[in-house]
């Protein structure tokens, strides 16, 4: 008997971003594997939206938006303003087996949660971070924040029949707060890795197109434009790192600061400054550059650093989030302790100055276990037993 599953996220395309990806592909893959999925996600009371009708059945609810005060990242928080009566309207008629949550954070996650255990019906809830409110300290953790896991995130938890970190350290970070008895996982965010094995040879085909000359050592920095992606400092030490003829630094993304990093760079040669890519074509930036930079104040488990290992690219990155747990095995990497202009300058021109083309055979192999194939199974094997709780 097929699987009715209820899918509860915050962000889902056409938003862009990790998490909205993440749901995406992972609801793509389950309904191959058989699931019949249902969405709910939020919708801005002004912005209109065109759907992907290949996906199947996708209700929006009108929500509004926090302002970014005193935390810029308090604008990714979403209310709904029925208070969630269309959200229980869904669950109450639709006979689902089971209500998946994503992201702790939000309020459109509280009320289904809240909702799926009035009812009786099974609930997962994905973390996809830890700490996520103060982007001005590495490792995002506020008092604020504290208060609201001592009094709210472990409430959720315990409305919550299990429980998925994207990585052992998040999963750790879910049993600080939540019941013994509950269930816990850790399974990975997920990229698809046919696309990246069956494009690798096309290194030079792709600096053409982005106008990359194939004797240049490439940097890549691909996220979102604001502040806890340490894309104000990246873009500063990207002006002096071009001063060397043999480095080109892509810059691609948006979000708030996108005309703060554009005014920066200007038409500095040597710096490609890109929109957001679309994500059938994300790919070809990843091949066509050689090292991977992610300075970020926090994180969850970001999908560049997936895309970017199945890349075979060196990474820089912060220890924040999983990204340590999930780089634990991937040998060409380099630790940035200091999100600052001079440290980001000097790490990427080390790593440069000893940068060769090997790509580690083991690292490659590690990097294309992240398929959304082995993803949505292992999702699927856990469906199954918190059906059966």
């Amino acid at each position: 008997m097929t699987k009715k599953i209820l899918s509860i996220t915050p962000y889902f395309p056409p938003d862009v971003g990790g998490l909205a990806y993440h749901v995406f592909d992972l609801n793509k893959c389950l309904i191959k594997q058989g699931l019949d999925i249902t969405v709910i996600a939020p919708k801005h009371i002004q912005n209109k939206i065109q759907e992907d009708n290949n996906f199947g059945h996708v209700f929006r609810v009108n929500s509004i938006y926090l302002p970014g005060w005193p935390y810029p990242t308090l604008k990714s928080m979403n209310f709904p303003i029925d208070l969630g009566r269309a959200i229980e309207s869904i669950i109450r008629k639709g006979d689902f087996d089971l209500l998946h949550a994503h992201g702790h954070h939000f309020p459109i996650s509280w009320s289904a949660l809240n909702t799926a255990q009035k009812y009786g019906i099974p609930s997962i809830l994905t973390l996809h971070g830890m700490y996520a409110l103060n982007p001005n300290v590495l490792g995002g953790k506020s008092l604020l924040e504290d208060l609201f896991n001592k009094f709210v995130f472990s409430k959720i938890l315990s409305k919550t029949t299990s429980i998925i970190g994207l990585t052992d350290q998040i999963t750790k970070y879910a049993r600080r707060f939540g019941r013994e008895s509950s269930k816990y996982f850790t399974i990975p965010n997920g990229v698809n890795v046919s696309t990246f094995k069956e494009n690798m040879k096309r290194k030079e085909e792709y600096r053409e197109k982005y106008h990359i000359g194939n004797e240049k050592i490439v940097v890549l920095f691909c996220t979102r434009f604001e502040r806890v992606k340490g894309v104000v400092e990246f873009a500063a030490a990207a002006k002096e790192l071009v001063k060397s003829d043999k480095i080109e630094i892509i810059l691609a993304g948006g979000g708030s600061l996108e005309s703060t990093v554009e005014d920066m760079v200007g038409n500095t040669k040597g710096i490609h400054l890109l929109k957001w890519q679309p994500k059938e074509s994300i790919h070809e930036l990843y091949i066509a550059s050689d090292i991977f930079a992610m300075p970020s104040r926090f994180e969850g488990l970001p999908l560049p650093i997936i895309e970017a290992m199945n890349a075979g690219l060196h990474i820089v990155y912060t220890p924040v989030g999983g990204m340590p747990d999930i780089l634990n095995q991937y040998s060409m990497k380099t630790l940035l302790n200091e999100i600052s202009p001079n440290e980001i300058y000097r790490i990427l021109t080390n790593v440069v100055s000893n940068f060769t083309n090997y790509k580690d055979h083991d690292s490659l192999s590690y990097a294309q276990k992240f398929d959304w194939d082995n993803i949505a199974f292992k999702t699927n094997e856990v469906y199954s037993q918190s059906v059966l709780k």
